[in-house]
């Protein structure tokens, strides 16, 4: 989403004012007493200028988030490459809720710093993590300058006119509060203005109470067709399925009962609903195509299961993300797979603070039993994305690239056909390359090695050579029709849409299936996943066809044999993933 910043602040006045203006405020963020920085200048992203204006004092920013530096880092890194290694004696011998909040909880000397710090300034707590490891407040702007030293500027998005105010030059806190976070949240990134998913195109209303007659060639019934999905174990109460809706989309309950009732879903009575929503408000009325997407998918995929939905609507996409991972892990219930479909492959899309904070937060729901799956992106190779140009880099998208997660690219059948053989989607290009903030793991080096090894015409461009790669695994992203809302007396409009964010919930909704599997061998959940994908590559179907040079990024990566940067390991192979997850989580059972 960044670009770097140029301080272009619109005044009345002459030229010297407006520079004037800009070295003050560089000069409030260096001038708090006894202060050091936490986080460094956020860049503005393409298509949003300054206005000149600046936030009333007494505008109240309710979705602020201080991330405390959790206890025992390592002991939980240990812990979560125990529980999610298939080949260990620890294999899903996950701790207790209250375990896990015995070993993050952060030192009392840093929380009491922390809330002194607040005390001073006459902000109060509004929420505390169980664990101790977040705090929610609510603070007025001129309450939020003081602390972090910096104004908090009016920002306008040139195309939408939507209008936000941030702090951009960085935040800095005494020292003994520096010491106790890692993160301050929710007044200093951007928006992130279009989802996960690629080519949409609208369709025409079909008639009452049915969404025939459209040239979208998936349904969920045609993904559980192309990769033999079917209920492989009594659904188990333990299992619980979740998206995460961001930046304005909301689901529309009535339309989602309303199209999972037509024939074209072929629920046949089964349950399709939204079971709870955490965070911030629903609204049904302004529901989104990407949140419509994530639950017509992952729930008729599923079958028969609970599903959640995590909203957020301040438009802090970055914040928003931690105050997610608070949520998630803020509750002893909580679910066992969640897809998300939003991400950006434009390099600094979020401060480098903000990117470690929340992947930290999906190394902990890793502890938790929790299996994260994230659209991979779809601006291909990632050299000219959506948010700008990488400055002659390949990056692939974030938060899919965290090595906790399991990033999911996109495919379609070769030719634009209907069935058999799949490539690499041709739509769009499917998300995927080496990450310039995270490592590449251990479970993936010698797949990701090989790979750079052998892959034939390899990028000129520049990448991380030895970063995280995604994909890791890859479904069906292209076509897919959607339930929208309608006037009467047409009734569910349907529409086309296609990105990576359609292949991760359904490819998250086989996960809750393969849940059932892993509860009944093992009475455990998969959690983390990818040790188990990559240590079984025969569960999937190798697709060694396309690239994701497509459109502007003429360079990118080859599908090839084996795990690759366009596809992962592939595609499902159901009953192959059933027999291994039973193998595998009986092995496991106490």
């Amino acid at each position: 989403l960044q670009f770097l910043y140029l301080i272009g602040l619109r005044r009345k006045g002459t030229a010297l004012a407006t520079m004037m203006r800009s070295l003050l405020m560089l000069a409030l963020c260096a001038a708090a007493h006894g202060a050091v920085g936490l986080h460094g200048p956020t860049a503005v992203p393409a298509g949003w200028r300054a206005t000149g204006g600046r936030a009333a004092p007494d505008a109240v920013f309710h979705n602020v988030m201080l991330g405390l530096k959790r206890g025992n880092g390592a002991a939980l890194k240990e812990l979560v490459a125990e529980v999610s290694n298939p080949r260990g004696a620890k294999y899903l011998q996950y701790p207790s809720y209250e375990e896990m909040g015995a070993l993050v909880r952060p030192a009392a000397h840093h929380t009491a710093a922390v809330k002194g710090w607040l005390a001073a300034h006459g902000v109060a707590v509004v929420s505390e993590h169980p664990h101790g490891d977040y705090m929610k407040v609510s603070a007025t702007a001129a309450q939020l300058e003081a602390m972090v030293g910096c104004e908090l500027v009016e920002f306008e998005h040139t195309e939408s006119g939507k209008r936000v105010h941030r702090a951009v030059d960085g935040i800095r806190v005494p020292d003994d509060v520096a010491a106790a976070l890692d993160t301050v949240t929710g007044f200093t990134s951007f928006p992130l203005m279009s989802m996960s998913g690629g080519a949409v195109a609208a369709e025409a209303g079909a008639p009452p109470g049915e969404l025939g007659g459209y040239n979208c060639r998936v349904t969920p019934p045609v993904v559980r067709s192309t990769y033999n999905v079917t209920a492989s174990a009594a659904p188990s109460g333990k299992n619980i399925q979740a998206i995460a809706q961001f930046s304005g989309q909301y689901v529309n309950d009535g339309v989602l009962a309303a199209t999972c009732a037509t024939s074209v879903w072929e629920m046949g009575g089964e349950k399709c609903a939204v079971s709870k929503y955490v965070g911030d408000k629903n609204v049904p009325t302004e529901e989104g195509a990407e949140s419509m997407l994530d639950t017509e998918y992952i729930v008729p995929v599923s079958g028969d299961h609970e599903t959640w939905v995590y909203t957020y609507a301040s438009f802090d996409f970055c914040g928003d993300l931690q105050t997610f991972g608070s949520d998630v892990t803020g509750e002893s219930t909580h679910p066992t797979v969640i897809s998300i479909s939003y991400g950006s492959q434009y390099i600094g899309a979020c401060p480098s603070e903000s990117m470690a904070r929340f992947a930290a937060d999906v190394e902990k729901m890793a502890g938790m039993g929790i299996t994260v799956m994230i659209a991979s992106g779809d601006d291909g190779s990632g050299h000219v994305v959506r948010q700008g140009v990488n400055a002659g880099k390949l990056a692939p998208s974030y938060p899919a690239s965290i090595p906790h997660a399991i990033a999911v690219g996109a495919t379609s059948w070769a030719g634009n056909g209907t069935s058999g053989a799949e490539a690499a989607t041709t739509a769009f290009g499917s998300g995927g390359g080496f990450s310039w903030d995270f490592d590449m793991p251990s479970y993936q080096t010698d797949a990701a090695q090989q790979y750079l090894r052998t892959v034939p015409d390899q990028p000129t461009l520049a990448f991380a050579k030895t970063g995280r790669g995604t994909p890791d695994v890859s479904a069906l992203g292209e076509s897919f029709l959607i339930g929208t809302i309608a006037a009467p007396p047409l009734g569910v409009l349907g529409r086309c849409i296609s990105g990576t964010s359609a292949s991760a919930p359904s490819f998250a909704g086989m996960v809750s299936l393969l849940n059932d599997v892993c509860v009944e061998a093992g009475g455990k959940t998969l959690g983390f996943a990818n040790p188990l994908f990559y240590q079984n590559p025969g569960m999937f179907r190798d697709v060694t066809l396309g690239t994701n040079a497509v459109g502007e990024n003429t360079q990118g990566w080859k599908a090839v044999k084996g795990w690759d940067a366009s596809t992962g390991l592939g595609t499902p192979d159901f009953p192959s993933m059933v027999k291994v997850v039973r193998e595998a989580c009986g092995s496991a059972r106490n």
